[in-house]
């Protein structure tokens, strides 16, 4: 039997340490899977683990290359800017709609087929979010330091 000894110094057999990268993952990433594993990797502070599996890592290539590379928010713009797609956005947010989260659509309340995920810069995921300084109705925060150039 091989041990490995990468975990925190310590000497583990190969089964848990193959336990420990998949954190009691399901096999299948099914949706009534997901709706149980999701909740359970964010309230423990670990749900990075979701973006990390091929299922996802699969479907994000797939939407970047659905859209050529660009951001579709920024393609709308007027006037159109071209930039580079970096992240995927899901619409409805993972945490709140773990079943959706291998979704490329769902059905709204009203019965209306709706993108769940998107192609998008950094800049325009901020924004979605409502992250560093975008949405919060209040400017950003000013420098720590003044600008002397």
């Amino acid at each position: 039997m091989k041990l490995f000894s990468f975990l925190y110094g310590k000497t583990a057999p190969i089964g848990a340490v193959l336990l420990f990268l998949t954190m009691n993952r399901p096999d299948y990433l099914t949706p009534e899977a997901l709706r149980k594993w999701i909740p359970a990797l964010a309230a423990e502070g670990k749900l990075y683990q979701f973006y990390k599996t091929p299922e996802f890592r699969q479907l994000r290539e797939q939407v970047l290359a659905a859209a050529h590379g660009e951001c579709e928010d920024c393609r709308v713009k007027t006037p159109a800017v071209i930039s580079p797609a970096t992240e995927v956005h899901h619409d409805r947010p993972v945490k709140d709609y773990p079943e959706l989260a291998l979704s490329l659509y769902y059905i709204d309340s009203h019965g209306v087929k709706r993108k769940q995920l998107w192609a998008l810069c950094e800049d325009c995921h901020n924004r979605r979010h409502g992250r560093f300084g975008y949405g919060s109705g209040k400017p950003a925060s000013p420098p720590l330091t003044p600008e002397r150039w």
